[in-house]
């Protein structure tokens, strides 16, 4: 593209940009973007279809940050007798509940314990 015939008080015309020429700013890293807190967050892929809305499926990668607070509504990856789950968190007077759709609520009891906060959740768009 050229631009012969412009008046020579308008910007001349000498051919395309570079391609990354909008994109002069700071590179985006998703590694930086979800790991606010290297020494803490795990990836973890889900082995079977999440009961919390539909939206887990088998394969998704899980983002589970150790050190973030854990808060009513969250999703978090427990040890319930050595196997690890996925439930939401809820607080019900004074009580945490561990819920999946189907049973909810289910006081915390005997050998259950939070690992982490799930702070992201990836999988692929279906085509």
């Amino acid at each position: 593209m050229s631009c012969e015939n412009s008046p020579p008080t308008s910007r001349t015309c000498t051919g395309f940009s570079a391609a990354g020429g909008d994109f002069r700013g700071n590179r985006l890293s998703l590694d930086s973007l979800i790991r606010t807190n290297p020494a803490s967050t795990f990836f973890l892929r889900a082995a079977e279809e999440s009961s919390l809305g539909g939206w887990i499926h088998p394969g998704d990668i899980l983002v589970v940050d150790r050190s973030a607070h854990i808060t009513n509504g969250c999703l978090v990856v427990a040890v319930a007798d050595g196997e690890m789950i996925l439930r939401r968190v809820l607080w019900r007077k004074g009580q945490r509940l561990l819920c999946s759709d189907h049973s909810c609520p289910q006081q915390v009891h005997g050998d259950v314990w939070i690992w982490g906060r799930v702070v992201y959740v990836l999988h692929p768009v279906a085509s």
